[in-house]
């Protein structure tokens, strides 16, 4: 019989050591110090499987995030860093885990558990409590085109007009909460994106993979995004965009522009969720939709059930565990 509990700081080095095992090649103590201690919306909350023998079996871990709901600022966690040790599998561990974690979230405020979990963490989350609230899928649009006769047309039809330019973010950039004071009015449920938050998520993430910008259009802030790199370099994904409804394709116009003049990515991607991109109308912007996978949530029993409604999420790949997404 395996014994679930909330770990404490007396835990901190067998944490560290499943984060190691958990993800080969990280630096342990630079992910602790950033995703555990340092994350504005509250120190990580972490449940430990005990095996009968006294052997730690797996965990579960809570990252506090500050969610923008219906114009108020409510207490939520992002789900990250789940893991069983592979002598423990195919016994209901990670099940376990998230049931304990679930009877726990009145106890410390959090209205809701989300995310866009791997394959291998969908049935224990929904064996646990989360449910399918809808899909995350990732949009794509070309920058560069072959040297067809066709992708000369499209070339010339896609061609990003803007008037907007990129500029890098500084630590705590007043400029972002410029923008989000603006932004906030148009998203029903979304993390708080804050200069707070962004210094935190971008600038100070261990990898630094991710560089973070504001868009100005007329010297005025407008947005604010975050790139990576990725397959090679081919691909630009952007990692997150926050702006007023009214300047998204302008934003997005400005991100393409700035890839075909300071990158070598022949496509820009990002990833949203399916409802919210389409009312957007991403094609708009020149961006379709690829692949998707499924997005969750749970809330305690009884709880806010506006964090199921899946007509009010916005969610990109900031709202993710990883400092580095490729």
């Amino acid at each position: 019989m395996f014994a679930v509990r909330e770990a404490t700081d007396a835990d901190r080095r067998e944490i560290q050591t499943l984060i190691g095992e958990m993800i080969p090649g990280v630096d342990v103590a630079a992910r602790w110090n950033w995703l555990y201690e340092t994350n504005p919306g509250g120190r990580a909350l972490t449940w430990l499987a005990v095996a009968p023998n006294g052997e730690v079996a797996g965990c579960t871990s809570f990252f506090p995030f500050r969610l923008w709901l219906d114009g108020a600022e409510v207490r939520a966690a992002l789900g990250g860093d789940g893991f069983v040790r592979p002598a423990w599998r195919r016994r209901g561990i990670g099940g376990l885990l998230h049931d304990a974690s679930r009877r726990d979230m009145e106890k410390h405020r959090i209205g809701c558990m989300y995310g866009a979990p791997g394959a291998m963490n969908l049935t224990p989350l929904k064996h646990g409590g989360s449910r399918e609230v809808g899909h995350v899928t990732r949009y794509v649009r070309p920058i560069r085109y072959g040297p067809s006769v066709a992708g000369e047309l499209f070339a010339r039809v896609a061609k990003p007009r803007f008037s907007a330019l990129l500029h890098p973010l500084a630590p705590q950039d007043p400029r972002l909460d410029r923008v989000w004071s603006v932004a906030k009015h148009d998203l029903k449920l979304s993390a708080v994106r804050d200069a707070k938050f962004y210094t935190w998520r971008f600038r100070e993430a261990p990898a630094q993979r991710e560089p973070a910008y504001v868009i100005e259009q007329d010297h005025e802030p407008i947005g604010a995004c975050a790139l990576e790199s990725m397959r090679g370099g081919d691909e630009l994904h952007i990692v997150d965009l926050v702006c007023a409804r009214d300047h998204w394709h302008t934003c997005l116009r400005a991100i393409a522009a700035h890839a075909a003049e300071h990158t070598r990515a022949r496509t820009a991607s990002i990833k949203l969720f399916a409802l919210d991109a389409r009312v957007r109308r991403m094609w708009q912007s020149g961006f379709f939709e690829r692949e998707s996978k499924p997005f969750l949530c749970m809330i305690p029993k009884n709880g806010d059930r506006r964090f199921v409604d899946p007509q009010r999420w916005f969610y990109t790949g900031a709202d993710s565990d990883l400092d580095r997404l490729d």
